[in-house]
């Protein structure tokens, strides 16, 4: 039997707030543990925003998701302050799934240090902390670079140890980051698969542990689990090498604009 792919969840952004049911809010400038540690400032990538659940940052209307950064003083967390606020929303304890074709039709800001991405991460950390477990980044953008989108997969082990599979693509010349593009990710037991705008990018088929990482993962773990969505807006960080921190602060406000987001996942006729 032919397995055809239905839509399994999806977010138009009608109406004129974000649907709770459907999307965690979070909080905050610092990488927290599970048990709330607080880990690292920047989400532990010198990330310079503080994520907020405020109306400035994050809003619905005119059937799109808008996430704002601004440049503003945050509030306090752990004794210190960061100069930018923006938003970041996640589908974690609410809907999660393995194996899928993920598309969403978006926009991007331009401007250095500006950083959107739509990314996934393992609802449980079956084989480990970060990154063990993997991580499937589906779209980050560099406002730096109004033409390229990238698309990544981590794995491997924690941090010190991890490795990445990451590819770029340039956009066909009189379009930017900043026109609305359709991305989408096909994710398949032996494969992934980048897609802009109908164009396949990036395909990877291969992935595991590193060395002298033990226990040894078999293919395809760890990307045999059930992952979560997240949308968020950064600001700063080591994302873009090139821009080593520096934020364009003219570019403000800056909003990252998502016109739907689905899921489809297989099923037998």
């Amino acid at each position: 039997m032919a397995a055809l792919y239905q839509l399994a969840w999806e977010d138009t952004f009608g109406g004129t707030a974000l649907d709770r049911a459907k999307w965690n809010v979070r909080i905050g400038n610092w990488s927290i543990s599970e048990d709330g540690t607080p880990l690292a400032p920047g989400w532990g990538n010198n990330e310079q925003q503080y994520y907020r659940d405020d109306a400035q940052n994050l809003f619905v209307g005119n059937d799109r998701l808008t996430i704002r950064a601004l440049r503003q003083t945050s509030p306090v967390q752990f004794g210190q302050r960061v100069p930018y606020t923006s938003a970041k929303i996640d589908t974690r304890g609410l809907f999660s799934f393995c194996y899928g074709k993920v598309e969403f039709r978006a926009r991007c800001p331009l401007g250095t240090g500006l950083w959107p991405a739509v990314w996934m991460m393992p609802e449980d950390h079956v084989y480990g902390p970060w990154a063990r477990s993997g991580e499937i980044d589906i779209l980050e953008a560099m406002g730096r670079c109004p033409d390229l989108v990238c698309g990544t997969i981590h794995y491997g082990g924690p941090p010190q140890n991890k490795t990445e599979q990451s590819h770029s693509y340039r956009l066909p010349i009189g379009t930017t980051i900043h026109d609305f593009h359709t991305y989408a990710l096909l994710w398949e037991p032996m494969r992934l698969q980048w897609y802009v705008d109908g164009i396949c990018y990036s395909s990877i088929s291969t992935w595991g542990s590193c060395p002298g990482v033990e226990p040894k993962l078999s293919f395809p773990q760890p990307f045999d689990q059930k992952f979560y969505l997240i949308i968020n807006l950064a600001v700063g960080g080591w994302f873009d090498p090139e821009a080593n921190g520096i934020v364009d602060n003219t570019a403000f406000p800056a909003d990252f604009e998502i016109d739907y987001i689905r899921v489809y996942q297989q099923h037998k006729a």
